[in-house]
Protein backbone atom coordinates (compact mmCIF):
# COMPACT_ATOMS: atom_id res chain seq x y z
CA UNK A 1 0.00 0.00 0.00
CA UNK A 2 2.80 2.45 0.86
CA UNK A 3 4.61 1.77 -2.42
CA UNK A 4 1.40 2.53 -4.34
CA UNK A 5 0.99 5.86 -2.52
CA UNK A 6 4.61 6.82 -3.18
CA UNK A 7 4.22 5.89 -6.87
CA UNK A 8 1.01 7.95 -7.11
CA UNK A 9 2.69 10.89 -5.38
CA UNK A 10 5.74 10.81 -7.68
CA UNK A 11 3.54 10.57 -10.78
CA UNK A 12 1.49 13.56 -9.60
CA UNK A 13 4.65 15.51 -8.82
CA UNK A 14 6.03 14.77 -12.30
CA UNK A 15 2.79 16.02 -13.90
CA UNK A 16 2.88 19.22 -11.84
CA UNK A 17 6.55 19.84 -12.70
CA UNK A 18 5.83 19.32 -16.39
CA UNK A 19 2.92 21.80 -16.22
CA UNK A 20 5.04 24.40 -14.44
CA UNK A 21 7.86 24.04 -17.00
CA UNK A 22 5.43 24.47 -19.91
CA UNK A 23 3.93 27.56 -18.24
CA UNK A 24 7.39 28.99 -17.51
CA UNK A 25 8.52 28.39 -21.08
CA UNK A 26 5.47 30.14 -22.52
CA UNK A 27 5.93 33.08 -20.13
CA UNK A 28 9.62 33.31 -21.01
CA UNK A 29 8.78 33.33 -24.71
CA UNK A 30 6.38 36.26 -24.23
CA UNK A 31 7.95 39.55 -25.21
CA UNK A 32 7.41 42.78 -23.33
CA UNK A 33 8.57 45.88 -25.07
CA UNK A 34 7.63 49.04 -26.81
CA UNK A 35 8.34 52.69 -27.17
CA UNK A 36 7.08 55.93 -25.72
CA UNK A 37 7.61 59.11 -27.75
CA UNK A 38 7.23 62.19 -25.57
CA UNK A 39 7.42 65.92 -26.13
CA UNK A 40 8.11 68.00 -23.01
CA UNK A 41 7.73 71.71 -23.78
CA UNK A 42 9.95 71.77 -26.92
CA UNK A 43 12.07 68.69 -26.18
CA UNK A 44 11.25 65.41 -27.98
CA UNK A 45 12.42 62.05 -26.63
CA UNK A 46 11.88 58.44 -27.69
CA UNK A 47 12.23 56.10 -24.77
CA UNK A 48 12.05 52.31 -24.53
CA UNK A 49 9.66 50.52 -22.21
CA UNK A 50 11.19 49.46 -18.91
CA UNK A 51 9.68 45.97 -18.97
CA UNK A 52 10.64 45.05 -15.41
CA UNK A 53 8.55 47.91 -14.01
CA UNK A 54 5.66 48.00 -16.49
CA UNK A 55 2.66 45.70 -16.28
CA UNK A 56 -1.09 45.29 -16.27
CA UNK A 57 -3.68 43.58 -14.14
CA UNK A 58 -7.36 42.80 -14.66
CA UNK A 59 -9.25 41.37 -17.60
CA UNK A 60 -10.07 42.21 -21.20
CA UNK A 61 -12.99 44.43 -20.12
CA UNK A 62 -11.18 46.25 -17.31
CA UNK A 63 -7.44 46.50 -16.80
CA UNK A 64 -5.10 48.71 -14.81
CA UNK A 65 -2.12 49.63 -16.98
CA UNK A 66 1.23 50.93 -15.72
CA UNK A 67 3.89 51.97 -18.24
CA UNK A 68 7.36 53.01 -17.07
CA UNK A 69 10.22 54.16 -19.22
CA UNK A 70 13.77 55.19 -18.48
CA UNK A 71 16.44 56.51 -20.84
CA UNK A 72 19.11 54.10 -21.98
CA UNK A 73 21.76 56.65 -22.97
CA UNK A 74 23.82 58.66 -20.47
CA UNK A 75 23.17 62.10 -22.03
CA UNK A 76 19.39 61.74 -21.69
CA UNK A 77 19.74 60.08 -18.27
CA UNK A 78 21.60 63.13 -16.94
CA UNK A 79 18.52 65.31 -17.52
CA UNK A 80 15.60 62.91 -17.41
CA UNK A 81 15.32 59.86 -15.15
CA UNK A 82 11.89 58.29 -15.61
CA UNK A 83 8.35 58.62 -16.88
CA UNK A 84 5.35 56.68 -15.59
CA UNK A 85 1.98 56.68 -17.33
CA UNK A 86 -0.87 54.78 -15.68
CA UNK A 87 -4.57 54.47 -16.48
CA UNK A 88 -7.62 52.26 -16.24
CA UNK A 89 -8.30 50.57 -19.57
CA UNK A 90 -12.02 50.00 -20.08
CA UNK A 91 -13.81 48.62 -23.14
CA UNK A 92 -14.46 52.13 -24.43
CA UNK A 93 -11.04 53.68 -23.65
CA UNK A 94 -8.82 55.01 -20.90
CA UNK A 95 -9.96 56.61 -17.64
CA UNK A 96 -8.28 58.17 -14.60
CA UNK A 97 -4.87 58.68 -16.22
CA UNK A 98 -1.94 59.89 -14.20
CA UNK A 99 1.62 60.72 -15.16
CA UNK A 100 4.76 61.25 -13.15
CA UNK A 101 8.07 62.47 -14.45
CA UNK A 102 11.41 62.68 -12.66
CA UNK A 103 13.98 65.03 -14.14
CA UNK A 104 16.89 67.22 -13.13
CA UNK A 105 16.20 70.87 -12.52
CA UNK A 106 18.44 73.84 -13.21
CA UNK A 107 20.10 73.39 -9.78
CA UNK A 108 20.96 69.71 -10.54
CA UNK A 109 18.39 68.57 -7.96
CA UNK A 110 15.52 66.30 -8.91
CA UNK A 111 12.13 67.73 -9.84
CA UNK A 112 9.01 65.60 -9.62
CA UNK A 113 6.36 66.56 -12.17
CA UNK A 114 2.81 65.19 -12.19
CA UNK A 115 -0.45 65.39 -14.09
CA UNK A 116 -3.96 64.03 -13.67
CA UNK A 117 -7.25 64.84 -15.39
CA UNK A 118 -8.26 67.25 -12.59
CA UNK A 119 -4.81 68.87 -12.18
CA UNK A 120 -3.08 69.29 -15.51
CA UNK A 121 -5.87 68.10 -17.77
CA UNK A 122 -4.10 64.84 -18.67
CA UNK A 123 -5.96 62.89 -21.35
CA UNK A 124 -5.10 59.46 -22.71
CA UNK A 125 -6.66 58.20 -25.93
CA UNK A 126 -6.32 54.50 -26.72
CA UNK A 127 -6.02 53.89 -30.47
CA UNK A 128 -5.49 50.12 -30.41
CA UNK A 129 -5.51 47.29 -27.92
CA UNK A 130 -5.47 43.52 -27.95
CA UNK A 131 -5.14 40.73 -25.45
CA UNK A 132 -3.29 37.62 -26.56
CA UNK A 133 -3.11 35.16 -23.70
CA UNK A 134 -1.35 37.07 -20.93
CA UNK A 135 0.11 39.74 -23.24
CA UNK A 136 -1.67 43.08 -23.46
CA UNK A 137 -0.74 45.26 -26.40
CA UNK A 138 -1.96 48.84 -26.12
CA UNK A 139 -1.18 51.98 -28.08
CA UNK A 140 -2.43 55.52 -27.98
CA UNK A 141 -1.70 59.17 -27.30
CA UNK A 142 -1.51 61.45 -24.27
CA UNK A 143 -1.73 65.20 -23.79
CA UNK A 144 -1.74 67.53 -20.80
CA UNK A 145 0.18 69.88 -18.54
CA UNK A 146 2.65 68.83 -15.86
CA UNK A 147 3.26 70.66 -12.62
CA UNK A 148 5.79 70.23 -9.84
CA UNK A 149 4.62 68.34 -6.77
CA UNK A 150 6.35 68.10 -3.40
CA UNK A 151 4.09 65.25 -2.23
CA UNK A 152 4.18 62.68 -5.04
CA UNK A 153 1.21 64.11 -6.95
CA UNK A 154 -1.24 64.69 -4.14
CA UNK A 155 -0.97 68.43 -4.83
CA UNK A 156 0.32 69.76 -8.14
CA UNK A 157 1.62 73.30 -8.62
CA UNK A 158 0.56 74.46 -12.09
CA UNK A 159 1.79 78.05 -11.70
CA UNK A 160 4.63 77.27 -14.16
CA UNK A 161 3.30 74.28 -16.12
CA UNK A 162 5.19 72.23 -18.67
CA UNK A 163 3.25 70.88 -21.65
CA UNK A 164 3.46 67.16 -22.34
CA UNK A 165 2.26 65.12 -25.28
CA UNK A 166 3.22 61.90 -26.94
CA UNK A 167 2.43 58.43 -28.10
CA UNK A 168 2.88 54.94 -26.70
CA UNK A 169 2.89 51.50 -28.27
CA UNK A 170 3.69 48.80 -25.74
CA UNK A 171 3.26 45.10 -25.05
CA UNK A 172 2.90 44.26 -21.37
CA UNK A 173 2.77 41.13 -19.27
CA UNK A 174 0.60 40.91 -16.14
CA UNK A 175 1.91 41.81 -12.71
CA UNK A 176 4.47 39.21 -11.62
Amino acid sequence: MTAALVFHFLRSLRTICFGVSVFAASTAAAQEGGLIAITLADERLELPLNAGHSDWTGSEGFAKVSILTRPTDLKTWEQFQSLRLAFDLLRHGAQTPEMSLLRRGDDDGFERWYSRPDLGGLRVTVTDRSLDGAQLRVSGTFLGMLGISPDFGRTIDLSEPMSVSGTFDVTLLPIR
